[in-house]
């Protein structure tokens, strides 16, 4: 499927529309039923109006989110059903300290208070550096083993795009930063400790542009699953490698992956911002689209992000899409199945 003229007509003063799309008009699905989404971040259940009546515009019904404690009550009032939450700390507060850990801990009590049952360990580069700890660590250990106990299952995310990695990048192995492929072992030793719970890879593990690594995790490890967020760099994940290699892979793997965009709820963001993810993953997984994304990435080839859909079979979108949301997180991690 080939772009129209007026699609590629470049208009970088919107970054969230670079081809002309027009977001009021949803794609057609190739699947029936509401699309689970498992990552989010949404807050403020005003500003969070906005980005679900977009939601309700492309089909997407039961939405899993890293929100703040602070606003998980009012969430829970305002949008009854809707939402399920991940625990996560405060992340202003994020840093090196007892501090630090004793409110993380603390919030995960709270949390599980409001039916909480999934965590996010956030170890990228980036957090890592700021924190001076990882997923080895003997602070994180014990938020780790507090959680365990409390009866948590697990996310993380501890990789970052390749594009970030390098003596020019965001991660410059002269200050002292791990390399991408240094990344994943503390991973592997966290899912050798806890095997009898589910662990969430986000953005695909952050390894789709390694997938041998990835399919040997996936392989040695039936505790773990990955969601398909972080538009940006899913895209260009794809579009950079083999798209029919990277389409089997989807295929192979179609028990394990789980539907997630990683949209943000701001006051900055508007409908085409958070129509133009769910867009632009539509396209990603039910069409074989190729051409310019309409999303602005600088980390592109040329600063020009191409779009390659896979046009996953039916039978596999409906996994992806809920199936595997109603197995992994709502019938292992909370104990309960859904209408």
């Amino acid at each position: 499927m080939t772009q129209t003229t007026a699609q590629t007509a470049v208009n970088s003063a919107v970054p969230h529309n670079l081809t002309g799309v027009d977001y009021s008009r949803p794609p057609k699905r190739k699947t029936g039923g509401l699309v689970i989404d498992v990552h989010t971040h949404t807050r403020d259940a005003a500003l969070t109006r906005e980005y679900l009546r977009v939601a309700d515009e492309y089909g997407i019904g039961r939405i899993w989110t890293m929100a703040p404690l602070e606003d998980v009550d009012a969430l829970k009032a305002a949008f009854p059903g809707r939402f399920e939450f991940i625990a996560i700390p405060k992340w202003q507060n994020l840093g090196p300290g007892d501090d630090f850990i004793a409110e993380w801990m603390r919030r995960l009590d709270e949390f599980y208070k409001r039916g909480s049952r999934l965590i996010k360990f956030h170890m990228a580069p980036g957090t890592q550096k700021r924190t001076g700890m990882d997923l080895d660590s003997p602070a994180i250990q014990r938020v780790m083993q507090h959680a365990y106990e409390l009866g948590y299952h697990f996310m993380s995310h501890v990789g970052d795009p390749r594009a970030w990695f390098g003596e020019d990048r965001k991660y410059k192995p002269s200050e002292g930063q791990r390399s991408f492929d240094q990344q994943f072992p503390m991973l592997e030793r966290m899912l050798e400790k806890y095997p009898d719970r589910i662990h969430m890879g986000a953005h695909m593990g952050g390894s789709l542009e390694d997938m041998d690594s990835l399919q040997k995790r996936l392989d040695r490890y039936p505790h773990y699953i990955v969601d398909s967020s972080a538009t940006k760099w899913i895209v260009r994940a794809i579009a950079e490698q083999d798209t029919a290699r990277v389409r089997e892979f989807f295929i192979r793997n179609q028990d394990r992956i789980l539907f997630g965009s990683d949209l943000v709820v701001g006051e900055k963001y508007d409908h085409d911002h958070y129509a133009s993810r769910y867009w632009v993953h539509q396209k990603l997984w039910e069409t074989d689209f190729n051409g310019l994304s309409p999303i602005e990435d600088p980390d592109a080839a040329e600063g020009k992000p191409r779009l390659a859909g896979l046009n996953l079979p039916v039978e596999v979108l409906e996994k992806m899409y809920h199936t595997n949301a109603r197995h992994w997180l709502y019938g292992r991690v909370l104990g309960r199945t859904i209408d």
